[in-house]
């Protein structure tokens, strides 16, 4: 069974549109999303837990349509702490207890003593990063199945943001959970992430194995004038200056021999995403 299944789902604002946006997440798997500010990544996750209501398409989490019941079985983190800030630590725990059937609090407590988090100060006292590190603990107290996360670990120094990504893998690795992170910081999903969504202008413009992203892909870099020499066909995304340009391909084995001329490089996920993003396209 899938943790989640978006079927073109479209929403339309003014000026913006999320556009037929497809796609699934397996158990046992963390999947990352990403896109420049503005892309849809917000409005995609505000979709799946219905804040947002889509103008078309469907979402399924859990096999489930959506609704109250399903939403026990799902944590969320969003980009601004959303818990009132005259709570405190202990305040949230009888809160939350009172609203999820599945709260332990010895999980959650014991995870804000893991995170170095004070119990008994109002969170209005608390930088950036522990207010994501208390929505954090938050999401995992009540033993959900699917977590969605928005920038969880913005405002996270290089420790901190690694305890967290450590939780995430320990929360798939039986197999019986699953991760959705929308984050701008792309080494942390070439660290952890099992599949990489692309958002661009509303549209999906790459859904892709990150092991296949990382190994198949390349970029191609030359000088202005052997541009001509690529297939326009082969070319994903692209970049040039008066000096050279970068072209984004996949299948970087057969790249290399059919552009000997060419330097071949492997990329990562920043490179691809930038490229995607490129102001000029085949």
């Amino acid at each position: 069974m899938n943790a989640l299944e978006l079927n073109g789902i479209c929403k339309t604002y003014p000026g913006f549109t999320l556009e037929n946006i497809s796609f699934s997440l397996p158990m046992g798997t963390i999947t990352g999303l990403v896109g420049r500010n503005g892309a849809g990544k917000t409005t995609t996750l505000k979709s799946i837990v219905g804040t947002v209501h889509p103008d078309g398409g469907s979402v399924r989490i859990l096999g489930q349509e959506l609704g109250t019941n399903v939403m026990q079985d799902v944590g969320i983190v969003y980009d601004e702490c959303c818990f009132s800030e005259i709570l405190t630590a202990k305040n949230m725990n009888s809160v939350l207890g009172s609203v999820y059937h599945n709260w332990s609090p010895d999980l959650f407590l014991g995870q804000c003593e893991r995170y170095g988090l004070p119990l008994n100060k109002k969170i209005k006292t608390f930088s950036r990063g522990m207010k994501q590190k208390l929505s954090i603990a938050a999401a995992l107290a009540h033993s959900p199945k699917l977590l969605l996360l928005d920038e969880p670990t913005g405002g996270l120094d290089p420790v901190a943001r690694g305890e967290i990504l450590d939780d995430l893998w320990e929360f798939i690795e039986d197999g019986q959970h699953a991760v959705l992170l929308s984050t701008h910081i792309t080494t942390d999903l070439d660290r952890i992430a099992d599949r990489i969504l692309i958002l661009s202008d509303g549209q999906l413009k790459l859904d892709e194995s990150k092991d296949v992203l990382l190994d198949e892909y390349c970029v191609l870099r030359g000088s202005p004038d052997q541009l001509d020499l690529l297939d326009r066909d082969e070319i994903l995304g692209f970049r040039r200056n008066a000096y050279s340009f970068e072209a984004l391909c996949k299948n970087r084995a057969a790249m290399a021999e059919k552009y000997p001329a060419l330097v071949c490089d492997r990329t990562d996920i920043e490179q691809v995403l930038v490229l995607l993003e490129g102001s000029e396209q085949k």
